[in-house]
């Protein structure tokens, strides 16, 4: 709770929240990464935000942020059973 408290007043502020991590910028703009608590399965922290600014999911989504998914208009051969209403089969 104090620290939560001190975090206020020192400026600290989230950037982002991702795998487990909380990216926080403070306001002389040093960075820092702090695990959240209750958190069940952390993942890998992003060390290279700390150095570089830059996160590295930011490459990917440059990559392949112009990528669109488009669904064939047919509908399916094959139902699920559950999804069939036989009232209107019949």
């Amino acid at each position: 709770m104090f620290n939560l408290f001190w975090d206020l007043l020192g400026g600290w502020k989230q950037v982002r929240a991702y795998a487990g991590f909380s990216y926080q910028m403070s306001r002389k703009g040093k960075r820092r990464i702090v695990p959240i608590e209750g958190y069940r399965n952390h993942g890998l922290a992003d060390n290279d935000w700390i150095e570089t600014g830059k996160f590295a999911d930011d490459r990917l989504a440059a990559r392949f942020g112009g990528y669109i998914h488009n669904p064939t208009k047919k509908p399916p051969k094959r139902q699920r059973l559950a999804k069939v209403d036989f009232a209107l089969t019949r």
